[in-house]
Parts: structure tokens; C-alpha cells; sequence
């Protein structure tokens, strides 16, 4: 049976979920919701959902459109309260990045994950599903080049695609929550190592038309001992990278690289050898979706759930305090909190 799927949020993302919805043969659109009726109204014309599907509150959503699954592309900052009401009535989630804004929300979250027994609560982490990703970690995996000793990530792009009600250009900390927790969760997935510090350096160019940090430099430990030098930012000038950044990966047997084009490529002394990207029927959000679906169908455990997202999370949070205190700050502790609830 098609599982029947609440979007809730129709902003750049949402609009990307509701394609992803429509062209999934394992599922149904259910509802959409937004609280602005003329979006509302846009949206569910241009995707043929009909006026009875289409809801201007979480609540009324959640309520009436007998949804089994919901997907949350809301602002970052509601992301709690729609997780929240979705799980007190027993509903599967796949909730956009970031799972809460801070660790204390995040512990509210598990704990009500936990009580829905049943319920599956995943984090939409697409940077790991794609072809290029996927290679970089399974050649890490694979032991190309050892153990990994140290690591640089290196991202500069300039997001001008305004958000609804401006919510992304006036958040405290828009860069961490919006787009070093895909980077940070990458590292996780690809080194599979955990983060055990952060020390970073709040950058803020003048031009920003962010009221937040639009700009980070940091120093990130691991827990076998590898070391990565982090540097992004969302208003860069001239030299701009790929969403997935620029990776170099140092181990005792050589380098990988996920370069500029798109391509990783492993460097030993002298030999350059090119990775192939890896075959993949579906990816992003596409593999997203199915990965969730498919979790849902087992009684499992997604890739992505939210035990295993708190511990990205947590390096945003240690990263907000980092840039603030201008201290390093430990990770483990952020964890064992949200995990202990």
C-alpha cells in the first residue's frame, strides 16, 4: 500500500519534497501545509493537489489529512514543534536539517521519539547519497590511504535565494545551521570516526546581508585522532565550490580528493588514480526518501535517524559556543545529554 505523506513547508525545499512525493511510486501526497494561503494556493495549483488537501496549520495537517508520514520543510526553527506534534500522534518523520536549533531541544526530541515507539524519525542528511560522496567514504572505508590522520573541508558559495519571511537572513547563526551540519555529518559518514572537539572563528565580511554568521573557520578533532581544518562561508566572492565543498583526506598511504569537478581522485606519491563515482539508481533527496520509506516498510533504524543525527548536531552546537567563547568545547558531553533523555 502507498504510504500517504504530509509536506509540510513549500518553500525551495518543500516544493523539492512535493516532487520527490509525486514521482515515488511507494507513495501518495496526503496533504501539503503552509500558513501563507496564497503560496498555498499557488503550490497546490501548479501540483494539481486538491483544495481538500491543503491545510494552513501543522495542527490541521496533522489532523485531517490521514497522513502515515510526514516530511517537515518548514523554517528551521518550527522544526521542533512539527516533529513533536507528528510523533505525539504515532506518524513516521523525515524532517529537513537541522533536527532542533539547539541541544536542549534536541533531548525534547529524542525522548518523544522514544515514547513513539513504532514511529520512525529521520533526518534528511542528502549530502551523503550522492555518487562522488559515496566513493570519497567507501574508499576511506576500503583503506586506500590508511588511517586517517588529518583532513581540510573547504566550502564558498553565495546564497542569495531569499527564504520565506526572511527567516534564514535573520537567524544568529544561519551558516552553521543551514549548511556546515551537512559538511560536518559528511565527515561522520565518511570517516567514520566521531567528533570529540571544536574550536572555531566567527568570520563575518563586511558585504554579509545576513544579520547572523554567514561565515565559520574551525579546527575539528576526532576521535582516532584525525584533525580537520574547516573553512565556509555563504557569502563568497569570485572563487565559488560545489555544494559538496572541496575534501582532501590525509592518511598514512596516501590523499583523496573530492575536487573541484565533481571527481575524487587518490594521490600516492606520483600515481594520480581517479575513484569512480558510485552507481546509484536514485540520490539526494530521491535516496532520501526511499531510504526512509524503506526503514518504515523493515521496522528499522534509518541511516540518518535521530540518535545518530544528534551526534552532527552536536558539533553545530559546540561550534555556536566555540565562535562565541572563542574556546574550544567539547562534543561527547553535548551528546551524552540529548542521548541521555
Amino acid at each position: 500500500m502507498d504510504m500517504r505523506v504530509l509536506v509540510m513547508g513549500l518553500g525551495f525545499f518543500g516544493k523539492n519534497w512535493l516532487k520527490e512525493v509525486l514521482a515515488c511510486t511507494e507513495c501518495e501526497v496526503a496533504g501539503i501545509v503552509a500558513k501563507h494561503p496564497e503560496l498555498l494556493a499557488t503550490v497546490g495549483e501548479a501540483f494539481t493537489v486538491a483544495p481538500s488537501k491543503r491545510f494552513t496549520t501543522i495542527e490541521e495537517g496533522l489532523d485531517r489529512s490521514q497522513a502515515q508520514a510526514v516530511i517537515v520543510a518548514l523554517p528551521e526553527m518550527v522544526h521542533k514543534r512539527a516533529i513533536l506534534a507528528a510523533l505525539h500522534r504515532g506518524l513516521h518523520v523525515l524532517t529537513e536539517k537541522p533536527l532542533a536549533m539547539d541541544m536542549t531541544e534536541a533531548a525534547e526530541v529524542v525522548r518523544a521519539a522514544r515514547r513513539a515507539q513504532g514511529a520512525i524519525l529521520m533526518v534528511d542528511q542528502n549530502y551523503r547519497w550522492r555518487p562522488q560522496t559515496r566513493a570519497l567514504r567507501r574508499a576511506i572505508r576500503e583503506g586506500r590511504i590508511g588511517r586517517v590522520a588529518s583532513a581540510s573541508y573547504e566550502f564558498r558559495q553565495s546564497i542569495l535565494r531569499p527564504t520565506t519571511d526572511a527567516w534564514r537572513e535573520e537567524m544568529p547563526h544561519p551558516y552553521l545551521h543551514d549548511i556546515a551540519i551537512h559538511h560536518f555529518d559528511l565527515l561522520r559518514a565518511c570517516t567514520g570516526q566521531e567528533c570529540t572537539e571544536v574550536l572555531a572563528v566567527p568570520v563575518r565580511p563586511p558585504w554579509s546581508w545576513y544579520r547572523g554568521l554567514p561565515a565559520l573557520d574551525a579546527i575539528l578533532t576526532f576521535d582516532q585522532g584525525a584533525s580537520v581544518s574547516y573553512t565556509g562561508s555563504m557569502v563568497a566572492r569570485g572563487f565559488i565550490t560545489q555544494q559538496d565543498g572541496l575534501i582532501t583526506i590525509v592518511g598514512e598511504g596516501g590523499t583523496l580528493r573530492l575536487e573541484a569537478d565533481g571527481q575524487v581522485r587518490c594521490y600516492r606519491d606520483t600515481q594520480v588514480e581517479a575513484v569512480p563515482p558510485e552507481a546509484m539508481p536514485f540520490t539526494d533527496t530521491a535516496y532520501a526518501l526511499r531510504e526512509f520509506l524503506a526503514a518504515i516498510r523493515e521496522a528499522r533504524r534509518p541511516e540518518t535517524d535521530v540518535e545518530d543525527n544528534v551526534r552532527s548536531l552536536a558539533m553545530v552546537a559546540a561550534a555556536v559556543t566555540s565562535a562565541e567563547k572563542r574556546q574550544p568545547v567539547a562534543v561527547a558531553p553535548l551528546v551524552a545529554e540529548a542521548l541521555a533523555a
